[in-house]
């Protein structure tokens, strides 16, 4: 068998071009699986808010969580009158400074609990 330079160039190039497609597929993969996982450098926090009556309520009250450093989301269950929060571990407010925001929101602060794993939303109705 005779092989060009021209024939080993494309089969060296359709080599490369799967081996780059596979090690994409791989670090993708990999990539998705680190970020549904729990970061153990992150704390959860459930915030009891007494008086959310709307989901306009529920609306101001999100924007406010959102402004504490390290927040990024912000879930509240009208229903319950949970809303819930992470933080990087370094920037874990006090809950002090928690009710400050609840009540400067117009709300009242109820109990606030601090995890290291994401809270059940299903587990705990409040009533």
């Amino acid at each position: 068998m005779n092989f060009t330079r021209s024939s080993l160039k494309s089969t060296l190039v359709c080599f490369l071009l799967i081996a780059a497609f596979f090690l994409s597929t791989s670090m993708q993969a990999q990539s998705s699986e680190q970020t549904t996982e729990p970061s153990s450098d992150r704390v959860y926090i459930k915030i009891e808010v007494k008086g959310l009556a709307c989901p306009y309520c529920a609306f101001g009250m999100e924007n406010e969580l959102k402004k504490i450093s390290g927040v990024d989301k912000v879930d509240i269950e009208l229903t319950t009158g949970l809303a819930y929060i992470s933080t990087p571990e370094a920037q874990k407010p006090s809950p002090e400074s928690l009710k400050e925001i609840v009540v400067d929101a117009g709300f009242t602060p109820g109990e606030i609990e601090y995890k290291h794993t994401p809270f059940d939303k299903q587990a705990k109705d409040k009533g």
